[in-house]
């Protein structure tokens, strides 16, 4: 049977900790059998799990992820928190597409959504959540923490420069995964002064619309530099986030602020990403 060490990132900044050999674990009744370093993301917890021999388990999935607050139906989410909550959907009658995206609305009144700008974020909570309710045997909408996200707070990131009008996000489009350019992206400066910015790792990108498709995570940082008045064609290279969905193919997506973290070996390969989000399978995107 596994058992949990938490570390804890009081911090606004993510934080690399070093958990050494020999860390007493489990009320001192095991110790870990070797050292690993693990990065913990900012005002966040990260659980690491041990075997019974003390061996960190390295690939974490998104259920390792235990949720810690239960709300009553309607119970809004603030989408920066740190805390690790769901939304109960009483009324779970209908499509399931529809009800998962309605809700989602619902909890997360204030999620700037506009497909006109490429911007969105509530039709990857409403999938992931759809998903994870499938393996938790419930019907509820999660807060990004629960989903191994949080909420971006770089003010040198596209999304935060497209978000205040910096730059005009003009087109987005995934096309396969697991590629250099999975995901093209058309960006314009329409102001006076060069614009440079960055996508992080992690960054999630939506379908736009629920269309059984995969949502995409980019693989590492991008840097985008625009020059006044200039619009430029941006490849960047991207995992598949659900196994349980069909390969994009020219689709149109959204630029979310959300970012996923690294429970492991998440950004290694593919098959370690799918082992992150999907790691129980026999559920479908829908």
């Amino acid at each position: 049977m596994n058992v949990k060490y938490v570390a804890k990132n009081p911090t606004p900044v993510a934080q690399t900790i070093t958990l050494p050999q020999g860390m007493p674990l489990d009320g001192g009744r095991l110790r870990s059998a070797e050292a690993i370093t693990v990065q913990v993301p900012p005002m966040s917890v990260r659980e690491i799990l041990y075997d019974q021999e003390g061996m960190p388990v390295v690939e974490g999935c998104i259920q390792d992820l235990t949720v810690t607050v239960e709300n009553n139906d309607g119970t809004p989410i603030d989408p920066h928190t740190s805390r690790r909550e769901r939304t109960t959907i009483r009324d779970a009658s209908g499509d399931r597409t529809a009800l998962f995206m309605a809700q989602t609305r619902r909890v997360y009144p204030n999620l700037v959504v506009d497909d006109n700008r490429n911007i969105g974020g509530a039709q990857l909570l409403a999938q992931f959540s759809h998903l994870r309710s499938q393996r938790d045997n419930t019907t509820a909408i999660y807060s990004p923490a629960a989903l191994n996200m949080t909420f971006e707070s770089r003010t040198d990131s596209l999304y935060h420069a497209a978000n205040q009008g910096q730059v005009e996000i003009r087109s987005i489009v995934g096309n396969g995964y697991n590629s250099a350019n999975a995901i093209q992206m058309q960006v314009h400066n329409p102001g006076q002064q060069p614009v440079r910015v960055v996508v992080p790792q992690g960054t999630m990108v939506e379908q736009q619309t629920w269309t059984g498709k995969q949502n995409l995570v980019v693989k590492e940082d991008v840097w985008i530099d625009i020059q006044p008045g200039q619009t430029g064609n941006f490849p960047l290279p991207a995992f598949c986030a659900n196994a349980s969905a069909g390969s994009p193919n020219n689709d149109p997506m959204n630029l979310t602020p959300f970012i996923f973290h690294d429970m492991g070996e998440s950004f290694r390969d593919q098959d370690s990403m799918w082992r992150t989000t999907d790691s129980r399978r026999g559920v479908r995107m829908g």
